[in-house]
């Protein structure tokens, strides 16, 4: 059973062409809203939900009550793809029965805690995405791309990092 609603696709296309034939088309805003609870647990607001983030009770200070900080960012980056890969899915009439994305970073510590020169960052991301479908594999390459491309957090991400995707089809890479 497809987890894409391709009954969907008419009602999308009449959405996109209508934000292509806009005269002024404003850019979103995304936004979030945080406050401090105790320590390193804190507090986002967010499109009227509400979600904690904390360090784990090995870190001095953390209570290990929620995800930590950087696990909501890995999974920013895999909801905003997984959420193109259904859009583009719907836009082509693609139906996928299995449709996950896994991530994986490193981060050189030393940045976290100010014992190196430069400022902290992601040392590399990769991510696996895994599909089930019955689309052909050109098909399936069309919408690898139309995800990877219209993701505002790949392309930010790709800029700015080593970032090394794979994709898995039916139990083979693609």
């Amino acid at each position: 059973m497809s987890l894409v609603d391709t009954t969907l696709q008419d009602r999308l296309a009449r959405r996109i062409e209508g934000l292509r034939t806009a005269r002024e088309l404003k850019p979103g805003h995304p936004s979030v809203a945080t406050e401090t609870i105790r320590n390193y647990h804190a507090r986002a607001h967010a499109d009227g939900f509400v979600f904690d983030a904390d360090e784990p009770v090995s870190k001095i200070g953390g209570t290990g009550t929620a995800p930590r900080p950087l696990r909501y960012f890995l999974a920013g980056f895999a909801f905003c793809l997984q959420a193109q890969y259904v859009r583009n899915a719907i836009r082509m009439g693609v139906e996928l029965d299995e449709l996950s994305v896994d991530v994986e970073s490193e981060i050189d510590r030393r940045g976290g805690l100010g014992l190196r020169d430069d400022p902290a960052d992601f040392e590399s991301i990769a991510y696996t995405t895994t599909l089930e479908t019955d689309a052909d594999r050109e098909t399936v390459r069309e919408l690898v791309d139309a995800a990877e491309t219209c993701c505002y957090v790949h392309g930010t991400l790709s800029a700015a990092v080593d970032l090394t995707g794979t994709t898995v089809v039916n139990g083979s890479p693609l």
